[in-house]
């Protein structure tokens, strides 16, 4: 797992390599993890459609791998489009997004864990902390379960030992919060992926970080971005399943700290705002490890879910969404995928 100092040096590596143009020195071997694993019978489909996040680097670079598995087309999405249809494979975010499939009636199944979370709580100069949150005003565009700003918030501040009710929210459906919080008046704001990048990088931003996903336990040790497909479509296709978490998996292994490449294919198709944001989504993409090994799936949907729970935020049941996760695929790659 990353120490505090090895994300306070990666954090300085990025910004200097985005500012720069140039790439991050390798930290992993990209054939030392490549290897294809047990032989399996054909895909039930050749075709994979598949969701990404702006930090899922395994997705974005895991086309090669998808080959070799036997994928003649694939294509990748942006997420979160399970529900509509347009994807076999989606990334989830954590239990905000799997609550919100579950409540819309889809049965649907958990993999894997590909890495912990991006996101960064910012705060104005004279605010230290969560806890200094009391009292302060926060514009959000909505208090439900979908507005991250919100229920992240709110379960961070509940974990900090702060009742939410504590905190001055301000709802503003047509509101920009990062623009508020750029010109003083709005006290913190949540930033993620994209948005942390572009946080980092403004000079009319004077404030600091006092919640980073990445850095403080035990969001640092917890996976945030899930694989997740439709129970039926899992059913008629589990060979092809396998095939799909493995070629992720496996690109995620062969992944250095440089993902210029992934980012630049994405981003070439038009994704996440296309070539003109391609730092953003490259710095998102390179803050986050491929650490998938080290992550408890269970412990993450029981930790998030129930401080959701805790803050009026979650319709269905924890122990619902643990009933999610299959762990066949990942028990049997954690074996056949062993590092050298």
């Amino acid at each position: 797992m990353l120490t505090r100092r090895d994300v306070l040096r990666r954090s300085a590596g990025i910004a200097a390599a985005v500012a720069g143009g140039r790439l991050l020195a390798p930290y992993l071997a990209p054939s030392a993890f490549a290897r294809q694993g047990t032989p399996l019978p054909p895909p039930e489909t050749t075709t994979i459609r598949l969701g990404t996040l702006p930090c899922d680097h395994p997705i974005m670079a895991s086309e090669a791998f998808l080959q070799q598995e036997g994928f003649t087309r694939t294509e990748i999405l942006a997420g979160r489009q399970l529900a509509s249809g347009r994807v076999d494979i989606d990334v989830a975010f954590s239990v905000f997004d799997i609550a919100q499939l579950l409540e819309s009636g889809l049965r649907i199944v958990l993999f894997a864990g590909l890495h912990p979370g991006c996101i960064e709580i910012w705060a104005q100069p004279g605010i230290r902390s969560l806890q200094d949150l009391r009292g302060r005003t926060l514009v959000v565009r909505s208090r439900t379960l979908g507005d991250f700003g919100y229920s992240y918030t709110a379960i961070a501040l509940k974990h900090a030992g702060i009742d939410p009710a504590q905190v001055n929210w301000v709802v503003q459906p047509d509101a920009n919060p990062v623009n508020l919080f750029l010109e003083g008046r709005n006290d913190a704001v949540l930033a993620t992926t994209v948005g942390t990048a572009a946080l980092h990088a403004d000079p009319a931003n004077r404030g600091h970080v006092i919640h980073n996903q990445l850095m403080d336990r035990p969001w640092s040790i917890l996976p945030c971005c899930l694989l997740v497909a439709k129970q039926e479509w899992y059913r008629a296709n589990p060979v092809a399943a396998k095939r799909v978490v493995r070629a992720i998996l496996r690109a995620a292994d062969a992944q250095t700290a440089s993902r210029f490449d992934a980012v630049k294919r994405v981003t070439d198709r038009g994704l996440f705002g296309g070539p003109a944001n391609f730092n953003n989504v490259l710095f998102a993409a390179s803050m986050v490890p491929a650490n998938w090994r080290d992550l408890d799936l269970e412990r993450s949907i029981r930790f998030y879910g129930q401080l959701l729970a805790d803050v009026g935020l979650l319709k269905v049941s924890v122990d619902d969404m643990v009933r999610t996760i299959d762990l066949r695929i990942l028990q049997e790659l954690r074996t056949e995928l062993r590092r050298s």
